[in-house]
């Protein structure tokens, strides 16, 4: 049995280096387009056939190589949200995972730099995220239940537009972090998670909508934006993520083990457990690294 405390803060540290070291390289050839489908046949994604007319997403695995925090764009916020952003304490509102390493959600889990890889059968398809071993299922061609279970990756139907993957998403869980955006000079020094981000609650009919896209045969961007007009007084248009396509060996999707930045997850027999640090540990660490700056 494995027993894990973490903070959400160290598990994006631990992905930091991943997805800052890789340079994003510009795109050497256009994607090749998809076959056209013939005429009078069911949706793209009906049938198996129609893998090879969509985009290759599925050869090896993507990596991010885009910062998973985005940059302050103006998006205005409403007084609720302007007013839980002033009073948002850049350290002790960090927003931690919580024991058991739990998932921060959607958008953020999909970003961390940690490989994604698709999988397709008629009328789905699945992307396995290697941070936390989660896999989100896209129902394709179909429609949103009329009363989904709230969920940290939401429910998610798609669709393809010519050679796009659109990607509409609701019903997300309450623990799901929002980032609402990112105020410069908020907070001071420099932490895992940039002072300047803040963190705060979702409505309950927040919808995320993705279009995925090949730039070229190993480069993936995803568009994003978000509807919730409890947070923006109109749609968040969220920085493109950019992912390279790694392929053979590398593009083998690895067992993802939960663990902090600073200390090395260590296995302990006598008492058949994994040794992590505990939250406050790491919180306690984070403050005194900041009073030293």
């Amino acid at each position: 049995m494995f027993h894990t405390k973490t903070v959400l803060a160290a598990a994006l540290c631990a992905a930091m280096p991943i997805a800052t070291t890789l340079a994003v390289a510009q795109p050497a050839a256009p994607a090749p387009a998809a076959p056209a489908a013939p005429a009078g046949a069911q949706p793209l994604g009906s049938a198996w056939g129609d893998v090879t007319r969509m985009p290759d997403f599925f050869t090896g695995n993507w990596q991010s190589v885009t910062s998973f925090l985005d940059k302050a764009n103006g998006t205005p916020l409403t007084p609720q949200a302007k007013a839980h952003a002033d009073k948002f304490k850049a350290i002790e509102d960090i927003p931690f995972a919580g024991a058991g390493c739990k998932t921060p959600g959607m958008p953020i889990i999909q970003r961390l730099g940690s490989p994604l890889k698709f999988f397709y059968e008629p009328g789905m398809i699945a992307i396995y995220i290697e941070n936390s071993s989660m896999t989100r299922f896209l129902r394709l061609n179909g429609k949103h239940s009329d009363r989904p279970n709230p969920s940290y990756l939401g429910e998610s139907v798609a669709h393809f537009e010519g050679d796009t993957l659109v990607v509409d998403s609701i019903s997300f869980h309450d623990d799901v972090l929002t980032q609402y955006t990112n105020f410069p000079g908020k907070g001071t020094g420099r932490l895992v998670l940039p002072p300047d981000s803040i963190f705060g609650p979702h409505g309950p009919d927040m919808r995320m909508v993705e279009r995925f896209r090949l730039l070229d045969p190993d480069t993936m961007e995803i568009r994003l934006t978000i509807y919730d007009d409890t947070i923006w007084t109109k749609p968040y248009e969220a920085d493109p993520q950019i992912f390279k396509r790694n392929r053979g060996e590398a593009g083998w999707p690895a067992e993802w083990v939960c663990g902090t930045a600073d200390d090395p997850v260590n296995f302990d027999p006598n008492a058949n457990a994994t040794v992590m640090e505990d939250p406050e540990a790491v919180l306690k660490k984070l403050k005194e690294n900041e009073a030293n700056k």
